[in-house]
């Protein structure tokens, strides 16, 4: 029983999540050199933390380390969420989701067809 509630918990985190780890696999996926920049320097600051889990034996899906100890998000998707901070305190969010969701939307319709 104690594993349902384990994963229940898990799921939970993700779907309360789920906009932070969209705009993390959209940022890995269509890259740009300033969110790049940004998780570059996030990185930094990660690498110095003794709860980074490289193994990946704290993520909140199993083997998709390397993963934050404290929150178990995948650091390679963390890290570009601009809408993402550090749940130790070590580095802020950029934008807010709302903010994200709107400046994507604007530079979607900038694009010339």
């Amino acid at each position: 029983m104690n594993i349902i509630k384990t994963c229940m918990k898990s799921v939970i985190k993700i779907w309360k999540n789920k906009g932070q780890i969209l705009e993390g696999i959209k940022n890995n996926i269509f890259k740009s050199e300033h969110i790049e920049e940004i998780a570059r320097e996030r990185k930094l600051i990660c690498d110095g933390c003794p709860l980074l889990d490289n193994v990946g034996s704290t993520c909140l899906v199993p083997g998709t380390g390397p993963c934050c100890g404290s929150c178990g998000c995948n650091m390679k998707l963390k890290l570009r969420a601009l809408s993402a901070d550090c749940p130790e305190g070590k580095w802020d969010a950029i934008l807010s989701h709302e903010e994200n969701y709107l400046l994507n939307k604007k530079l979607s319709e900038d694009v010339p067809e």
